[in-house]
């Protein structure tokens, strides 16, 4: 075989040379000092920002904004390599699982599966998620994580600008051996850490009991300092004859959230302590039954509160209630902030006004 002339060969090197002299690596990157703000925030500069994009590709930073990139580096304290490497951990986990489209499968076929929906905004704008362990009949591991994810976009997408967290209200009614299983806490703990850096605001854990504390051992050591720090241990107690622990809550849950969905909450978490009422209380995509009927929320932000469909469910949902003045599908602000902006509910909420 003849062998391949030497000019080539040094084209070729030269041509190597020279892509190498254009396309310059990036710079290794260092952990820095990250600066708290007045309010304790970590502050991260613009140079820190820069440092993190110049590790990506166009399109992966087609898929970040700044906001995103400054809450991997608070998550990571600084620590630039790994926050790049969580980063790119979390475009791939997007491009697989499209979590912005996820809907909850299981509570589509069984509407008692789930008890978890955004219910109102706090005093600073952010989301307030609440659920409850008494109206949640589904442990499934898989499930649990897909409704988790569900509503955690659908918070994602109720935030105004410049707002990046929620508020979590987990009422523990209901709480039993079942739900002593640490791999469902461990849901939250690993979804959090790995794709929802720096999105939890404040965490009220209602109504704890003693058994809790068997799993609250178990899963403690692998919650970090200052997510630790967010945890509000309250309780709630319908009957509550001296009014001490209520009004304990009331106080403390008026410092986060307005007089109106601190109402709407009382009036959520003694419903769900009415045996009577509760059970009729479910997830329903189908808008035949008065429950957490979420057709006719997307009913709502299409075609706004006073469609004779949307004003009659209201009615019936309202009527339905333990003091008949509350509406499980959300704080009055809420309903209004969604009212006629299906553009606020994720794909499959929207689309729900649309199918059905």
């Amino acid at each position: 075989m003849e062998a391949a002339p030497v000019c080539v060969d040094v084209e070729v090197r030269q041509a190597e040379a020279s892509h190498k002299a254009n396309h310059k690596p990036a710079p290794k990157l260092a952990k820095v000092s990250l600066q708290r703000t007045v309010s304790g925030k970590k502050e991260v500069l613009p140079e820190h920002i820069a440092a993190i994009k110049a590790q990506l590709t166009a399109e992966e930073l087609q898929q970040c904004d700044d906001a995103m990139l400054s809450r991997y580096i608070r998550a990571t304290d600084g620590d630039l390599k790994h926050s790049v490497k969580r980063i790119h951990d979390t475009l791939a986990w997007w491009n697989k699982e499209h979590p912005q489209n996820m809907v909850c499968t299981a509570c589509q076929r069984s509407p008692k599966s789930h008890y978890m929906h955004v219910v109102g905004h706090d005093v600073h704008e952010r989301p307030v998620i609440y659920s409850c362990l008494e109206l949640a009949t589904n442990r499934n591991i898989e499930d649990n994580r897909t409704h988790m994810i569900a509503t955690f976009q659908q918070a994602i997408k109720l935030m105004p600008e410049g707002v990046e967290s929620w508020c979590w209200v987990l009422d523990f009614h209901g709480f039993g051996l079942a739900d002593c299983d640490p791999r469902l806490a461990r849901i939250f703990l690993n979804l959090s850490a790995a794709h929802y850096p720096e999105r939890l605001g404040h965490f009220f854990i209602v109504s704890a009991p003693t058994l809790f504390n068997t799993l609250w051992k178990a899963i403690a050591p692998m919650v970090d300092p200052v997510t630790r720090e967010k945890i509000h241990f309250v309780n709630f107690d319908k009957k509550d004859k001296k009014k001490a622990e209520n009004a304990k809550t009331r106080e403390l849950m008026l410092r986060y959230f307005d007089e109106e969905l601190t109402d709407w909450l009382f009036k959520e978490m003694a419903e769900n302590r009415d045996k009577v009422r509760a059970k009729h209380k479910a997830y329903n995509y189908h808008g035949d039954r008065v429950g957490l009927d979420l057709w006719n929320l997307s009913l709502l932000a299409h075609e706004g509160p006073d469609h004779d469909v949307v004003r009659r469910k209201t009615e019936e949902r309202v009527e339905a209630s333990c003091c008949s003045s509350h509406d499980l599908l959300g704080s009055p602000r809420l309903l209004r902030r969604l009212s006629g902006r299906p553009e606020q509910l994720l794909p499959g909420l929207q689309a729900l006004r649309v199918t059905l």
